[in-house]
């Protein structure tokens, strides 16, 4: 089966808002083996849906439209449907009624354009709104299927989940597993895979590249699933011996998830002292849900003055090389140890830019502390705007950290 994806919305078109329906039906799809061809947004404009709309019914099985079920004279996705596959639109008594309920409740009175919400296609299947007021639809036209959802994504991401399996049913199993590799860029990661050959009539293998890491799926399709799980099984084996710790997680893992888990896995606390990163790693590790048990402390000393004042810089050393060096960057770490209960401690410092003010753009040291006889000092170059070296620098810390926990 093909699937379209249509948002309406002048608003998305504009950059208002993000589309996030795309991304979220098309994974649901993905799951029961649908492909989905087309991501297309629209404007909330009648003549541009009907052309839309128009042409998708040429090219797939599945249309889904996104949007444009509200009360305002600028939702009108119902009636774009309506005049491509000619039916009329009328009120269905239960919303109806449903309507005035919630008003009722909610001590409102309700307006006569209130009333749009409670106006279906004819003959269309209702899905049931539990999370807001517009109904879904589901429509059969000429073999084809085509859902009607609203827009807000607290009511659309629900019926998706609660309606789709029942009303799209296709013969083929699929089976998908992702790897995550870090730290080699997607150019780097294709280029092997393509090498292993490890593609076949039924199994296709893509990348998609993040901020810093890449995400390899494996899909396989096919009517034996035992069967499709052992190829999916055999090649994400022959993944991981050609990327070996690259490989930092599976699925919607994120590094910071990965290190927090090896963090408790272990028991080992941690603690931070950041200047170029200004409190980002410690709001990475604090963004997952039992950080409290890995992180000790952390502290920003962005200027050079509290770099002494709370670490124990020396005064010389930042005379001589500079805040942004190594030796800044081994007595931050070394003074956060002395002031800190943790079992790690990672200084950051560097230039983010745009302007220098000592060294060149782009410039860092991360120092990874466990000890006195037992620390690293790492350099790197990083390009980008301000806000991408500084999630660079935060994300290579975190990688690293998982490569040295793993040995």
């Amino acid at each position: 089966m093909l699937a379209s994806i249509i948002t309406v919305g002048t608003e998305i078109l504009v950059g208002s808002i993000l589309n996030t329906h795309a991304e979220y039906i098309s994974n649901k799809l993905n799951d029961l083996g649908v492909h989905v061809n087309y991501h297309i947004s629209v404007r909330d404009n009648l003549e541009e849906m009907e052309d839309v709309i128009k042409e998708q019914l040429k090219k797939v099985d599945i249309i889904f439209l996104c949007g444009g079920l509200g009360p305002t004279a600028d939702d009108v996705t119902k009636e774009a449907l309506a005049n491509v596959i000619d039916r009329k639109i009328i009120l269905d008594e239960y919303q109806h009624q449903k309507l005035l309920s919630r008003f009722e409740q909610s001590n409102r009175k309700m307006t006569e354009n209130n009333l749009k919400q409670a106006m279906v296609i004819q003959d269309a299947t209702l899905l049931d709104n539990k999370w807001g007021v517009a109904p879904g639809e589901c429509i059969e036209y000429k073999n084809k299927k085509i859902f009607l959802l609203p827009g807000p994504p607290k009511e659309l991401r629900p019926m998706v989940d609660e309606y789709l399996t029942d009303y799209i049913i296709d013969e083929n199993e699929v089976v998908i597993r992702s790897l995550n590799v870090a730290g080699l860029g997607e150019s780097v990661v294709e280029d092997r895979i393509r090498k292993l050959n490890l593609e076949t009539e039924n199994i296709s293998i893509n990348t998609f590249a993040k901020f810093y890491d890449t995400e390899v799926k494996i899909i396989a399709e096919g009517h034996d699933r035992n069967s499709l799980i052992e190829q999916v099984d055999y090649i994400a084996n022959k993944l991981y011996e050609a990327f070996g710790s690259k490989v930092y997680s599976e699925g919607n893992i994120s590094l910071n998830q990965t290190l927090v888990d090896l963090l408790k896995e272990r028991n080992i606390k941690i603690s931070f002292s950041e200047s170029i990163t200004g409190g980002l790693l410690a709001s990475q590790i604090t963004s997952i849900s039992g950080a409290s048990n890995v992180l000790s402390e952390s502290y920003i000393t962005y200027s050079n003055e509290t770099k002494s004042k709370i670490l124990g810089v020396k005064p010389e050393t930042l005379e001589s090389f500079g805040a942004v060096s190594r030796e800044t960057a081994y007595e931050m770490a070394k003074g956060l140890k002395q002031i800190s209960n943790a079992d790690i401690c990672v200084s950051t410092t560097g230039e983010a830019g745009p302007n220098p003010s000592e060294k060149e753009v782009g410039l860092c040291y991360i120092c990874y502390y466990f000890g006195e006889d037992n620390y690293k000092i790492v350099e790197n170059k990083f390009r980008g705007s301000r806000n991408d070296i500084q999630k660079r620098v935060c994300d290579t810390a975190i990688l690293d950290l998982i490569l040295m926990l793993r040995g």
